[in-house]
């Protein structure tokens, strides 16, 4: 993926902060999460992801975090206690968090805004190809509204009322963490 790419370029530009015994750990994960988590995730909230696609991200996720903190795979440290020990979260579900907060705002557009139209949007006189039909992100919004509990429905009567919606998201933080 070109963004996994993106990311490792900024990542690699700042290898001597990786290794250096001066700088403290707290310093080198901010470090790590304003440009390169930043990158790595840079428009996540119009993605479609699919399985593969979150399998990469997560994967170079946590091979960006290991670093810091001196540890190789060799190791045989866990994923999920590199994550204990720096404090972060699985990106599948910061990847989460965005997009529905990304859905609430373009709920409270006005109606007359493309962005808040395309939402309806729907291709007529279009033939698809035989197959499962591609994933879109209309689609991956009622996966993540079904695990929230929420309808379609409810999901846009809820974002109209901004500091609402962003509670109810912030519970889908403090569940995953």
């Amino acid at each position: 993926m070109i963004r996994v790419g993106k990311a490792a370029s900024v990542f690699g530009r700042l290898v001597n902060i990786w290794k250096s015994k001066n700088i403290s750990l707290a310093v080198k994960i901010r470090l790590y999460e304003s440009p390169v988590i930043s990158t790595l995730q840079y428009g996540a909230e119009s993605w479609p992801l699919y399985v593969t696609q979150m399998k990469k991200l997560e994967a170079a996720h946590h091979k960006f975090q290991r670093r810091p903190l001196g540890i190789t795979w060799r190791d045989k440290v866990t994923n999920e206690d590199i994550r204990k020990k720096i404090g972060s979260r699985k990106l599948e579900d910061i990847i989460k968090e965005r997009r529905l907060r990304w859905r609430g705002h373009v709920l409270r557009m006005d109606n007359s805004r493309t962005v808040r139209q395309a939402t309806h949007w729907e291709l007529r006189g279009y033939k698809r190809k035989p197959g499962r039909p591609r994933k879109n992100w209309v689609d991956v919004i009622k996966r993540d509204l079904r695990q929230m509990d929420l309808t379609w429905e409810e999901a846009e009567e809820l974002a109209n009322d901004k500091a609402e919606w962003c509670q109810c998201v912030a519970v889908l933080r403090s569940k995953t963490v």
